[in-house]
């Protein structure tokens, strides 16, 4: 078939059957699955942490922080490990690679700790440098870089994808956090020594599975191998489906529709290349807003995720109950990412994660000054859980509607470094502050300081594209 006009040419070579492989590397669907189990597994199994942090503490001797700079060195080394990676999913080896090599480290690092017995340096090794630098590969921005490419760039749909594949590591916190506490509470963690010991044991026991559950996620990344991004949709376009039925189209194209698809295909602004992308990020305030704000969801997220389900014990909640918030956070999340990840369609992500932060600061008040009560404790993890991880799809979004889709995971992997560092403090500065003063207290305080903060720093972050900047910067 051959279609010629003075506007436009249509033939074989354009539309050719793709291969199969061609079809799977290029499927928005499996790439989105795929993602989606791997953040499942990933994210799922990180979240259980601190189910385990009384009834190892207790049957280790161990103080909250020891068990805690575990915990936030794993923080850290997640956040510095991820743009090094991310930069050889994008130049080196590709995305399906990195996946791969980052799920068979994290599997590695899940064996080690079935091996650690009591031994506390083993335990921060395994759990903080090899758990935490492969976690660096299987998560949010090298997932979510991979998965874009296959979205027409800014779209609709991109927007919606980013938000479903994130709901998946709030799903997996639902499927994983009951596991790993039905297995302390089978055992009884607060008997005699001996038994504690068990826990123990079971602990590392539940670890070595959860290595192979890991392993099993590495075939995936053969569906999340790079390819080219997908250029942005023009205004009009001309209807596919009207080639798959061998319908002519309409070849009368006007000429304005000409160049809106011409001009949409070549305006791209992001960086030409590596370095530029940089050097614009380090000095545009938006870049630097962008991840402060999000270094406070790191804190947030870390410090309740680690110690909550402490908190709640010391509370007089029951250990099976505390564990069901963490898992009721995570549900509330999913509908959270992907309501976001919708909205953002219609509103702005700066105004969103605006929104999203004052949110948390209310919450954080009647939390603080209403007495803890399981009802009360229900009603924060169902509200907090929409917050919960809303801000990656949002954060995601907002990077690149500012600085362009070409290196879009090595920004928000950049950003990802300082919701690390916040997550690292969450989770180190918890335990030493509860084995000083024996209460989480001035830790709620000062999430509510930061919520408050981060509402100022996204809604003074402004929003104009960085080809906006060059433009006036031009002479």
């Amino acid at each position: 078939m051959e279609i010629n006009s003075s506007n436009a040419t249509i033939t074989d070579d354009t539309i050719r059957e793709l291969s199969l492989k061609e079809k799977l590397l290029n499927s928005q669907l499996m790439s989105c699955i795929a993602g989606s189990i791997i953040l499942c597994c990933s994210f799922g199994i990180r979240q259980t942490v601190g189910v385990f942090l009384i009834p190892i503490t207790e049957s280790t001797g161990w103080d909250r922080s020891t068990f805690s700079i575990a915990a936030g060195l794993f923080q850290l080394f997640w956040g510095f490990s991820q743009p090094f990676v991310v930069y050889f999913a994008e130049r080196k080896w590709g995305f399906g690679k990195c996946i791969c090599v980052s799920c068979a480290i994290y599997a590695a690092g899940l064996f080690l700790l079935y091996g650690s017995g009591q031994s506390a340096g083993l335990f921060i090794f395994a759990y903080a440098i090899v758990v935490g630098t492969a976690a660096g590969g299987n998560s949010f921005p090298v997932i979510l870089a991979s998965v874009g490419r296959r979205f027409p760039q800014k779209s609709k749909q991109q927007a919606v994808a980013f938000g479903l594949v994130s709901s998946f590591g709030s799903f997996g916190q639902v499927i994983f956090l009951p596991i790993a506490r039905v297995m302390v509470v089978a055992i009884n963690w607060r008997m005699s020594f001996v038994v504690l010991a068990r826990v123990l044991y079971y602990y590392y026991y539940y670890c070595y599975y959860l290595g192979a559950i890991v392993a099993l996620t590495i075939p995936l990344s053969y569906f999340l191998q790079t390819i080219p991004p997908t250029p942005a949709l023009p205004p009009t376009i001309i209807d596919q489906t009207e080639l798959l039925d061998d319908k002519v189209p309409d070849t009368n194209i006007d000429e304005k529709k000409t160049t809106d698809l011409e001009k949409n295909q070549k305006d791209d602004f992001s960086a030409p290349d590596i370095k530029t992308a940089l050097k614009e990020a380090f000095s545009s305030p938006i870049f630097i807003m962008i991840s402060l704000g999000f270094s406070v969801c790191g804190f947030h997220v870390s410090f309740l995720a680690t110690h909550l389900p402490a908190y709640l014990q010391d509370q007089g909640i029951d250990p099976s109950l505390a564990a069901w918030t963490m898992s009721i956070l995570g549900a509330g999340s999913m509908i959270g990412s992907i309501a976001t990840g919708y909205i953002t369609n219609y509103i702005s992500p700066r105004l969103c994660l605006t929104v999203l932060y004052l949110a948390r600061a209310i919450l954080f008040v009647i939390f603080i000054f209403i007495p803890v009560s399981l009802t009360t404790v229900m009603v924060f993890s169902c509200l907090f859980g929409f917050l919960w991880l809303s801000t990656v799809p949002l954060t995601t979004k907002f990077i690149g509607d500012v600085f362009g889709h070409r290196y879009l995971g090595t920004l928000t992997s950049i950003s990802f470094v300082g919701h690390q560092i916040g997550a690292f403090l969450g989770a180190y500065v918890g335990g030493v502050i509860f084995d000083k003063t024996h209460s989480y207290m001035s830790l709620w305080y000062t999430s509510l300081a930061l919520a408050v903060f981060a509402v100022v720093a996204n809604f003074f972050a402004g929003e104009e594209p960085v080809n906006m900047r060059r433009r006036g910067l031009e002479p």
